[in-house]
């Protein structure tokens, strides 16, 4: 199975999270409904350097491989991308360092097989005083140039552009939409590029464009897609496609707009490990439910651990809205799960629940949950896997629905 050939007639999700707990659900589901799997991740959580999440792309691999085979997925259902694959990581490195770094980066994604490239410059690096749409273009014809990535380009899906703004931005500054002329000029350019580079890669392409939604700490704006016909008929006509980023918390009605409307990737993250974290403070609750030697304490030690430690949330939430550390929707608590006092919470967590007999935790389960436990407790699944796939896939189900699939 090709991505080309689902595209036909289907969009597909693509799930933006190296968190191995959400993968191992996001998984497992689509080897239960028989689904297609896009895992994407970004250069910030994987890069040669290993990224916020500690893993190269070899090693993102061996790992995704692993859950593979434990939840029995074929591997021919598993896609892998890499998402903003660019100076992102560099972007405080003068240009010469931030671009060749860019370069062993995308390689090194190459090298892994991922099928999915995003190549995006469009981030400014330190030294660039004069910095506008002809380099951001230029430097992407560079990189795909560049001998060493491309003779490793063949077969695959190639992603150009960035949304406006940033996903996750938590602000209520207005969003500027992608207009038809940008589109015009970015698509041509590269279809041009691409047929001047001889580059053998699949026909299709894809160009990331801002439709025109986000999402904050406790609400999401909705984009008016009455103003995107023209633009889906133009891209139809001249074969690629649209990717849209941020649909997180984006309600089903309107991702299935965003299909219609030539968007074949929808890209989702913070939604999932937010969903995640959310089943992990019920089985916290379930836990005190229990008598247990020892607890997990897992909400406090996260809080305790991101008020000590402000580096992935101090430009998001302001220090008197302590609240939002847990529960805003931008997810800043998705950087403290790999934190080894966190992890070990998480282990002493899951030992806990796993230990509580199958009719005991049905008990206290709350009567939204019950029948869902009911559904997936003859899966193989640990009682935690169960609670955990619960709360997850609420998510998967909505967004495959939205790009064509049965998941009923």
């Amino acid at each position: 199975m090709k991505i080309n050939k689902i595209l036909k007639k289907k969009a597909l999700p693509s799930f933006c999270t190296g968190n191995m707990d959400v993968l191992n659900s996001i998984m497992f589901f689509c080897h239960l409904k028989k689904l297609p799997c896009l895992i994407e991740c970004t250069s910030n959580q994987v890069n040669q350097n290993g990224g916020y999440t500690k893993k190269t792309p070899k090693k993102f691999i061996e790992e995704i491989n692993k859950l593979r085979k434990k939840t029995k997925l074929n591997k021919n259902q598993l896609f892998l991308g890499g998402d903003h694959l660019g100076p992102l990581p560099w972007k405080n490195k003068k240009k010469k360092i931030a671009l060749k770094n860019s370069i062993n980066l995308i390689e090194s994604f190459l090298k892994e097989k991922f099928c999915k490239i995003h190549i995006d410059t469009s981030i400014k690096c330190k030294d660039d005083d004069i910095f506008n749409n002809e380099i951001i273009f230029q430097r992407t014809k560079d990189i795909l140039k560049h001998s060493r990535i491309k003779k490793k380009l063949k077969g695959k899906f190639l992603i150009i552009g960035s949304e406006v703004p940033l996903s996750g931005s938590g602000d209520n500054k207005r969003i500027i939409l992608t207009n038809i002329k940008q589109i015009k000029n970015e698509s041509l350019k590269f279809k041009k590029t691409l047929k001047g580079l001889n580059l053998r890669i699949s026909r299709k392409f894809g160009l990331v464009v801002e439709p025109g939604m986000k999402y904050m700490h406790s609400s999401i704006k909705k984009p008016n897609l009455k103003k995107f016909t023209d633009k889906a008929k133009f891209s139809k006509k001249n074969n690629f496609v649209f990717e849209a980023h941020s649909t997180d918390y984006q309600p089903l009605n309107i991702l299935r707009k965003l299909t219609k409307n030539n968007f074949k990737f929808l890209k989702v993250g913070p939604e999932l490990t937010y969903s995640y974290s959310r089943s992990i403070f019920y089985m916290q609750n379930l836990e005190s439910k229990f008598d247990f030697k020892i607890k997990s304490n897992i909400k406090s030690r996260v809080f305790n651990i991101m008020k000590n430690n402000k580096k992935h949330w101090k430009n998001y939430y302001s220090n008197k809205k302590s609240k939002l550390l847990l529960n805003s929707k931008l997810d800043r608590m998705r950087y403290y799960l790999n934190f080894r006092s966190v992890e070990n919470s998480i282990k002493i967590l899951k030992k806990n629940i796993n230990k509580i007999q199958k009719k005991e935790i049905f008990k206290v389960l709350g009567n939204n949950i019950k029948m869902d436990f009911i559904n997936y407790q003859n899966k193989s699944l640990t009682n935690f896997e169960t609670l955990k796939l619960i709360f997850i896939s609420k998510s998967l189900e909505k967004y495959y629905s939205a790009c064509g699939f049965r998941v009923s």
